[in-house]
């Protein structure tokens, strides 16, 4: 009876240190007696120092930076600078460059954008290479502090573990008590996928501010010769030609029946007026 109070008394310590998580948000993960001993050696995981590049100092440790950058070019050198901007990052592998999202538009006016992960120290070399093909309309850094998310996590994290060993303790002293001790198990269970989800969290984390995120917009030049905007229009001419004709003649299907309503009421003034005068 004594342990079935103290597993009750320690469940009502994990509920009100915030234990409880929405399981819409992680995995269920099922208990197992191998989950104790990996748990244990994730209590001895601490935050590393983060990886940091050019002038940034130890004020910089928890803050993510996210780089924008819009260049102009000539039409036909879109494609080409694209390619080279990916074929760089597939390069730098040991700036651990990964591009997340890419996307290129070969028409009148061809447009590439590259959404890409990688290592502070490389962020000069990819903005550089975007920067020097052309004309730099936009460049744009952002930084967010995450240092009070981080730190939260932690504790969290480490709450968990203290919780978790609290719960091991019980289910050793219960082992002659089949109730509680399958109470006990459930219980692990579910604080186990509470701290493999704030695990992962936490590694979410931690590579948002030891990687950078950049992303650049490659435009077309609006205006590239005197003679560009007349072949395009001599292009277009035929298709050009034939809209106006069909607006044209909706035009003239609309204004038809005023034009009659119109000369009917002028002859009719006409006629009045003749009469007055006589």
């Amino acid at each position: 009876m004594r342990l079935f109070n103290y597993f009750f008394a320690l469940l009502i310590l994990g509920s009100s240190s915030g234990c409880s998580e929405s399981s819409s948000d992680r995995s269920t993960t099922s208990y197992s007696p191998n989950a104790h001993t990996t748990s244990n050696r994730v209590a001895d995981i601490r935050f590393p120092e983060p990886i940091t590049g050019g002038n940034r100092g130890e004020q910089d440790q928890y803050i993510a930076y996210e780089h924008f950058l819009t260049a102009e070019l000539p039409a036909e050198e879109v494609e080409p600078v694209f390619h080279k901007l990916q074929l760089l990052c597939q390069q730098e592998m040991e700036k651990k460059c990964t591009i997340l999202h890419s996307s290129l538009r070969n028409d009148e006016k061809p447009y590439g954008r590259i959404h890409l992960r990688i290592h502070p120290t490389g962020v000069d070399k990819i903005i550089d290479l975007a920067s020097k093909q052309g004309g730099v309309i936009q460049r744009e850094t952002k930084a967010d502090d995450l240092q009070d998310v981080i730190i939260d996590s932690q504790k969290r994290l480490e709450m968990l573990l203290q919780y978790q060993s609290r719960l091991i303790e019980l289910e050793q002293k219960s082992a002659s008590d089949i109730d509680t001790l399958i109470k006990v198990a459930e219980r692990l269970a579910s604080v186990q996928s509470d701290i493999e989800y704030s695990q992962g969290k936490k590694a979410k984390l931690l590579k948002r501010i030891q990687m950078d995120v950049v992303e650049i917009e490659l435009h077309s030049k609006s205006y590239t010769s005197f003679w560009s905007p007349i072949l395009d229009s001599l292009s277009h001419f035929g298709e050009n030609l034939s809209d106006g004709l069909s607006e044209a003649i909706t035009a003239i299907a609309y204004l038809l029946p005023w034009m009659l309503i119109a000369l009917f009421v002028f002859y009719l003034i006409r006629i009045i007026w003749r009469k007055t005068r006589t």
